[in-house]
């Protein structure tokens, strides 16, 4: 199951959107910036604007949601490397990781013989059962002899793979994954060094839970709303800060 565009939250949700404005922010400990509004039941950006200066790809530890109107902010948890927790997830995230690989047709020798690797995982409890998101990844080196350093410097081809999982009474089960192909050079720092999507914290309206992501590649930065359900995820919104 992959992530799909929604178009919006409808029902309930417009009726409590104008009752009383919500408005969302991330707070840095330093200074809130708004990120987005909900506005007749729907999710828009605010047009955040940072300052120059290294905001954009600073990402500190105290960094939080905060929401006016009365939509609760449930904070989200990193599951240690190792834990019993952690070592309970891998087989599932790696069977997900190679599935996605076998729709693509990632199967050659080169591809298989690489190791697997789960990078990231972040939990939230829920109403009913823990949710995590998870990011993997295979990493393949390039073999191949017949490469000019100069004009085409030597890579790895890392095989990325994301998602949510609910652990509820029948076990873990998928709530939606997507992955994509990218090119790392060599001589760079291998692997992620954070992860592609940090969560900053999950949204809780009913039955429905929004997570708030905070992404970033090189310099850029945006926030990303992706709705998670017992039946799919749905990404809400996509905002990206603009220079002040």
């Amino acid at each position: 199951m992959c992530f799909v565009l929604a178009i919006g939250l409808s029902g309930a949700a417009s009726v409590e959107a104008q009752r009383a404005p919500v408005t969302l922010s991330v707070h840095d400990g330093t200074r809130a910036t708004m990120i987005a509004r909900l506005v007749e039941g729907q999710w828009v950006s605010a047009e955040p604007c940072l300052t120059p200066g290294g905001r954009a790809t600073t990402f500190p530890v105290s960094e939080r949601l905060t929401v006016t109107g009365d939509i609760p902010v449930q904070a989200v948890r990193a599951v240690g490397p190792g834990t019993n927790e952690w070592v309970r997830l891998m087989p599932t995230i790696l069977t997900l990781l190679e599935r996605r690989e076998q729709e693509q047709r990632l199967t050659t020798d080169a591809i298989v013989s690489a190791p697997r690797v789960v990078d990231w995982i972040y939990a939230t409890e829920g109403n009913d059962a823990p949710t995590y998101y998870f990011e993997a990844s295979r990493r393949v080196a390039n073999t191949s002899t017949d490469v000019d350093a100069d004009t085409d410097p030597p890579g790895t081809l890392r095989i990325a793979v994301a998602g949510f999982l609910r652990d509820g009474a029948d076990g873990l089960t998928s709530l939606g994954t997507k992955s994509e192909l990218r090119w790392e050079q060599d001589g760079l720092p291998a692997g992620p060094s954070r992860a592609d999507l940090t969560p900053l914290g999950v949204l809780r309206r009913s039955d429905r839970s929004v997570w708030v992501m905070k992404g970033h590649s090189g310099a850029r930065t945006w926030f990303s709303f992706y709705e998670v359900s017992a039946g799919r995820t749905r990404t809400l919104l996509t905002t990206r800060p603009a220079r002040c």
